[in-house]
């Protein structure tokens, strides 16, 4: 039997990550500043699965512009990692914004 992961419970899975590597950022800065980025590879991962297995076949406009979120998250978390931008809440507000699209897609 194989059971779907869906959209919605990857973004809470990696909301509650995040969440998580907050409180451990206020005891050990340097283990939660890793952590938070750690924190997102399982919804990186889940999407670019999602594309690999859409290539080829049309896309819905949705689709398009969460591609363009996860490509911002991606370039976002490279360029704060090596120290050109230091804008960590922009990584939260862009994982809001794929909420609100899977959301509103649902509903």
């Amino acid at each position: 039997m194989d059971k779907k992961i869906s959209e919605r419970k990857v973004l809470i899975f990696t909301s509650a990550l995040i969440v998580f590597t907050g409180l451990v950022r206020i005891l050990n800065y340097p283990v939660g500043f890793v952590l938070f980025y750690i924190a997102f590879l399982p919804y990186i991962f889940y999407r670019l699965s999602y594309y690999y297995k859409l290539r080829g076949k049309a896309k819905v406009q949705i689709d398009k512009y969460r591609l363009i979120i996860l490509v911002t998250i991606i370039i976002s978390i490279l360029l704060n990692l090596i120290g050109v931008q230091d804008v960590e809440f922009f990584l939260l507000f862009l994982l809001m914004i794929d909420f609100l699209l899977v959301i509103n897609k649902n509903g």
